[in-house]
């Protein structure tokens, strides 16, 4: 599991907790984040699907936890990664995957409005869009991206999602080997809504730290200010300015 950390007491710091960390079930992470007094975002977790019984098919889901343990939102992947990547090996998610109904509508927190995405989904920049526009100032990724795609994609896909969608970016990745034909990227990073890589994971297991401002972000939605700038008459509600 990956997980991003939210410390109530100092609202503009968040701590992304990087891969190789073992979770063992849900109820014990609520227990811990009551101890702990943290906010916990956490992807994916597998959930059976509702024909469970028939197809033997989950979602693939984030979910947030207060710092109360209580779930205060989860989110069911709505993109799944159905590619063949030459030196990577195919992945047929939707074997096993049903793709979630909707997005989910971006939670406040104390360091901000956070919207919940997964993997995949930052290759479709309609979702960050929409969850921008909808309200979030911090858009989640938790991932597991390929040795392949991860250095030719990865930095360039986030930076783009907090460019164009004015938020922070925040993204914890899976790293390592999981059998002989699949490994993971790693590298989890912060990315600020100028694009700039504010905090990142080396190869391996690891944990580090960014400072989320919001007025830092708000005064450069001001600056340049582009959801105003959007055509909405030319290419639908996705031009809508932000709230």
């Amino acid at each position: 599991m990956l997980g991003f950390i939210v410390r109530p007491s100092h609202q503009f710091l968040s701590f992304l907790l990087c891969p190789g960390l073992q979770i063992p079930r849900l109820s014990v992470l609520c227990a811990q984040r009551r101890e702990c007094g943290l906010w916990l975002s956490l992807g994916g977790f597998h959930e059976r699907g509702q024909d469970w019984e028939q197809t033997q098919k989950i979602y693939n889901c984030h979910v947030l936890l207060d710092n109360k343990g209580s779930v205060v939102a989860t989110y069911r992947k709505t993109h799944l990664c159905d590619v063949e990547i030459p030196g990577q090996g195919p992945m047929h998610e939707s074997n096993s995957t049903i793709p979630g109904p909707s997005l989910e509508s971006p939670v406040s927190t104390p360091v901000g409005k956070i919207g919940l995405a997964i993997c995949y989904d930052m290759r479709f920049p309609e979702l960050s869009l929409a969850l921008a526009q909808a309200g979030a100032e911090i858009l989640t990724y938790p991932s597991a991206f390929g040795s392949v795609t991860g250095p030719a994609h990865w930095e360039v896909l986030l930076r783009a999602r907090a460019i164009e969608t004015q938020c922070y970016v925040v993204a914890a990745a899976q790293c390592g080997r999981h059998h002989e034909k699949r490994a993971s990227y790693g590298h989890s990073m912060v990315v600020d809504p100028w694009g700039t890589v504010v905090a990142h994971c080396p190869e391996g297991p690891g944990l580090c730290l960014a400072r989320i401002d919001l007025r830092y972000l708000r005064q450069l939605r001001q600056h340049l200010p582009v959801f105003e700038h959007r055509r909405p008459d030319l290419y639908g509600t996705l031009g809508h300015p932000l709230p």
